[in-house]
């Protein structure tokens, strides 16, 4: 089968190799073409739930790296604000309560406030966030954060607008997967790439 491949970052080197591999041909004009969701166009890869699993267990990874390699401290002992607790926030809160961090998650929803404190972190309302962190991870793609909270080392995961609502010094770090575990990343893609196209052919 042929594809196009749109994406650039290190995770479609390993992709075009995947394929390849799997004995399928990369042209510049397939209607197979495969992109960043954001693109919304080709192969919806993007949809299919388990690779929202897997991709979402990857970018946690990469921001569990950014706050080791970035912070001036060991993880152990701080002060961490997971904002938003969806599949990432999850699965970030819990790499970092199993490091010692003491976490705490700031949800918009009642429930999901209840869940991170069923699973043994502090939880709090995005509007009533306390002042000072070591640490703060945004998953949520929409301004919900304001300041650097004590000048906490700032990471946002999210895609655009990202999470601050004010200037403050923050590192960007959308498309984690495909910078901090790119062949991991192209391997997820491959495996929903093939997913979605079986499905598409058994409906005909």
């Amino acid at each position: 089968m042929d594809f196009t491949l749109l994406g650039t970052d290190p995770r479609y080197m390993y992709l075009k190799r995947r394929l390849e591999v799997d004995g399928h041909r990369l042209t510049p004009d397939s209607a197979n073409q495969i992109a960043p969701p954001s693109w919304r166009q080709g192969v919806p890869y993007y949809r299919d739930e388990i690779y929202v699993i897997e991709n979402a267990a990857l970018t946690a990874e990469g921001a569990l790296e950014l706050l080791m390699r970035r912070s001036n401290r060991g993880l152990a002992g701080m002060e961490v604000l997971v904002a938003g607790f969806g599949r990432i926030g999850g699965f970030l809160a819990g790499m970092l309560g199993a490091l010692g961090a003491h976490v705490t998650v700031a949800a918009r929803s009642e429930k999901a406030r209840a869940a991170a404190r069923a699973r043994g972190f502090a939880a709090v309302d995005m509007e009533h966030i306390p002042a000072s962190f070591d640490g703060v991870v945004n998953t949520v793609p929409a301004p919900v954060l304001r300041g650097d909270y004590g000048g906490a080392l700032c990471i946002d995961v999210a895609s655009a607008p990202g999470g601050w609502a004010t200037d403050a010094p923050v590192l960007k770090a959308p498309g984690l997967p495909g910078l901090y575990a790119p062949k991991a990343a192209a391997d997820v893609m491959a495996e929903a790439i093939y997913r979605v196209m079986e499905e598409e052919n058994e409906r005909g």
